[in-house]
């Protein structure tokens, strides 16, 4: 259910920002919900990535340990939001290069993730 919700709120968040950036002459504010339709979209992949790996380990009995071990790409995706902080006050080229850098970011940290939980998987 919350991840219905937080996906939810980035589809909406998405249509409003595309919205209010073709309608209006202020990009700023189109930028900062398109900024926050890609944090509710990825709070709820992972939310429902969770759901799905806590039922199937409840369907099998076996018990899930969510270990992940250190990775550089929550410290990439943050930068990368700095950058686009930054390309709000700035120029629009910066929300555009920091995008790019948080899209890469987002992919690279679900792919270590995912193949840490594929790892120990294996393991059992």
């Amino acid at each position: 259910m919350y991840a219905r919700i937080a996906l939810g709120l980035a589809l909406f968040l998405v249509a409003a920002g595309l919205v209010y950036g073709i309608t209006s002459k202020e990009y700023v504010g189109a930028s900062l919900m398109l900024i926050a339709s890609a944090g509710f979209a990825f709070m709820g992949l992972v939310i429902r990535r969770a759901v799905r790996a806590s039922a199937a380990a409840e369907h099998e009995g076996e018990e899930v340990e969510p270990h992940v071990g250190p990775t550089i790409w929550p410290f990439v995706l943050s930068l990368a939001a700095v950058v686009v902080g930054m390309g709000t006050i700035i120029t629009p080229w910066l929300i555009v290069v920091g995008a790019a850098i948080l899209a890469v970011a987002a992919v690279g940290w679900f792919a270590d993730v995912g193949r840490q939980w594929e790892h120990s998987d294996r393991a059992h």
